[in-house]
């Protein structure tokens, strides 16, 4: 957690889907984010959109619902798959090279991909055997393959990944090994995602037909989700009470954006029920990179004439954080708000929103509202 996080995905089978652990806290994703962080110094969100049987032919297919533009570096983890199933290597170069562009092509202009090389196939202690010796001779063949496509495409780069000294032979994958590769990973990342806040014009640039999300996926997110626009969830509640409480404000909301207003579906304090999404806070948060504080609104340009603002409950201070569906969707917000103003420092301020927020999300992507 921190500010100003450096935002990861990782996609694809073998060491995206966590084989071996019972949690992606303890497997590459968990590991992966706590690796950047220790050498950058920032916070790391490290998202993950893992199919554990995925072939490169198909990973188009399922690269096509992730808003791939959210993020400031891609890994790719393909390979295990097609090396146990001997994927023909004209094939594997023709599929990865298509894969990659398609990559570029949807994610953000300062953006880097990560491809990890396939890993030893036999320190897999279900493969280390004469058929398993097969598949990690095909293995190696392809990762030649892919570091050779990789110095092709642009804004790529080839990570090998290698057997850690040690593995526990009893189980598939252990906390060891994912720990093992994240550092790998991270020694090759983190350079690349220092030298992009180091560039005098970054601000994540957005390709100019990606910088919000249509009406028609929002609303697809929301269904995907189970939410019920007009229903109250309950279980939003308490944590809306504990970050009215953390920021010493008089109100805040879940709100989820159905069409063209707010509906809420949590909330504490005097908050104004019909909130349409142009005259509102969120317009600008879900457009924002990172959760947006705005000491005083009154004195904010951008706020100072939305309704709720010239009006009651007179807004000045506010503090609000994007809520994302399972493919990015920005589909509403946590906001905080309060009639007095604040100017204390607002990093603090900023990473509480965050946990906050997430804390939220997680309870979105999870599952636990009423259907």
């Amino acid at each position: 957690m921190g500010v100003d996080s450096d935002r990861v995905l990782i996609f694809g089978g073998g060491p995206a889907v966590g084989w071996g652990v019972l949690s992606h806290e303890i497997a590459l994703p968990g590991a992966l984010s706590r690796a950047l962080s220790r050498r950058t110094g920032r916070g790391a969100d490290v998202y993950v959109v893992a199919v554990p049987r995925l072939k490169i032919g198909h990973a188009p297919d399922a690269l096509s619902r992730i808003k791939l533009y959210r993020y400031d570096a891609v890994v790719v983890t393909l390979g295990v798959n097609d090396a146990g199933a001997l994927t023909p290597l004209a094939s594997w170069e023709r599929d990865l090279t298509s894969t990659l562009r398609m990559i570029g092509r949807r994610s953000s202009l300062d953006a880097r991909i990560f491809v990890a090389g396939v890993h030893p196939i036999r320190s897999i202690p279900v493969y280390d055997s004469p058929l398993g010796s097969v598949a990690d001779t095909h293995a190696r063949k392809m990762n030649t393959i892919s570091a050779q496509v990789c110095s092709r495409v642009p804004r790529v780069t080839y990570v090998p990944l290698t057997a850690p000294e040690q593995s526990n032979a009893l189980r598939f994958r252990d906390a060891m090994t994912y720990r093992h590769w994240a550092e790998e990973l991270a020694d090759c990342m983190a350079p690349h995602l220092d030298a992009e806040r180091l560039m005098p014009d970054f601000n994540r640039t957005l390709r100019s037909d990606e910088d919000h999300d249509s009406q028609r996926e929002r609303s697809a997110a929301v269904r995907e989700l189970g939410i019920l626009v007009d229903d109250r969830s309950w279980q939003f509640d308490d944590v809306v009470a504990l970050a009215c409480t953390s920021f010493g404000v008089k109100s805040a909301t879940v709100s989820v954006i159905d069409s063209d207003r707010l509906v809420h579906k949590a909330q504490v304090g005097d908050v104004p029920q019909l909130i349409m999404l142009d005259d509102s806070f969120t317009a600008t948060v879900i457009r924002e990179p990172d959760g947006m504080i705005v000491p005083d609104a009154a004195a904010d340009d951008r706020f100072r004439n939305l309704p709720h603002v010239a009006g009651g409950p007179h807004i000045r201070f506010y503090a609000g954080f994007a809520l994302e569906g399972s493919d990015g969707s920005r589909i509403g917000t946590l906001n905080m708000f309060d009639p007095a103003p604040r100017f204390s420092d607002e990093s603090w301020r900023l990473l509480r929103l965050r946990q906050f927020g997430l804390m939220v999300q997680s309870e979105l992507l999870r599952g636990g509202h009423p259907h």
